[in-house]
C-alpha cells in the first residue's frame, strides 16, 4: 500500500509542478508577444484544457487517497462488533488449536494484550495518531489463525519424505563431523558439549 501512496504523490507533484502560477504566466506572456489572435486563442484553449484535465487528475488522486485512508480505519461500529463477536471465537480458536500449555498459555497472553486496545476510545485515539490497525493486529491474527488451522491437519506424504529426507542428512552431516577430530572440537566449543 505505501507503493500506492507514494506513486499518488509523485502524480500529484507532478500536476502541482505543471500547474504553477509561474508556469502558467510564462505561458501566457509568452502568447502575447506573439501577437497572433488566432495561434493566441488556439493557445489559450489549450492551457484552459490542460488545467481542466489536470483539476480532474488532482480530484482523482484526492479520491484515491481518500480511498487508502478510508481502508485503513476502523469505525466505531466495527470495533464494538469486533470486541463483543470476533474477540470470544478467537479465544475458543486459540484454545482449541494449542497443542500444549506453553503455546496455549502465550496465546491467550496475547489475546490479553489485544482486548484493552480493542476499545472504542483507544482505537479512534490511535487512529488519529496513524496506527494502522489492520496491519498490527489483522495480519498477525490471520497468521495465528492460519497456523492453528494447518496445526491441525496432518502432514501430506511429501512434507513427511520430505522431513525424513532433512532429518537423514542432519544425521549424516553430523556424523561426518564426528569422524574429523578438527571439526569435532570446534563442534564441541561451539555447543559447549564435551
Amino acid at each position: 500500500m505505501d507503493q500506492d501512496l507514494q506513486a499518488l504523490g509523485v502524480r500529484l507533484a507532478e500536476s502541482v509542478v505543471r500547474n504553477t502560477a509561474g508556469a502558467i504566466a510564462d505561458r501566457i506572456n509568452a502568447l502575447r508577444t506573439k501577437r497572433r489572435n488566432e495561434e493566441t486563442i488556439a493557445e489559450l484553449e489549450q492551457i484552459v484544457n490542460d488545467l481542466i484535465s489536470d483539476k480532474s487528475e488532482i480530484v482523482r488522486i484526492a479520491q484515491a487517497y481518500q480511498e487508502e485512508l478510508v481502508s485503513q480505519q476502523i469505525s466505531s461500529s466495527d470495533v464494538e462488533y469486533i470486541t463483543e463477536n470476533v474477540v470470544p471465537v478467537i479465544k475458543k480458536l486459540i484454545e482449541s488449536a494449542a497443542p500444549d500449555a506453553g503455546q496455549a498459555t502465550q496465546s491467550q497472553e496475547m489475546m490479553d494484550l489485544l482486548e484493552p486496545i480493542l476499545s472504542v476510545e483507544t482505537v479512534t485515539v490511535l487512529q488519529l495518531l496513524g496506527f494502522n490497525f489492520r496491519k498490527a493486529i489483522g495480519q498477525p491474527l490471520t497468521e495465528l489463525v492460519s497456523h492453528a488451522i494447518l496445526a491441525k491437519v496432518p502432514p501430506n506424504n511429501d512434507s513427511v519424505a520430505e522431513m525424513k529426507k532433512l532429518s537423514i542428512q542432519h544425521e549424516i552431516a553430523f556424523y561426518e563431523v564426528a569422524k574429523d577430530p578438527d571439526a569435532y572440537a570446534r563442534f564441541s566449543e561451539m555447543t559447549g558439549r564435551k
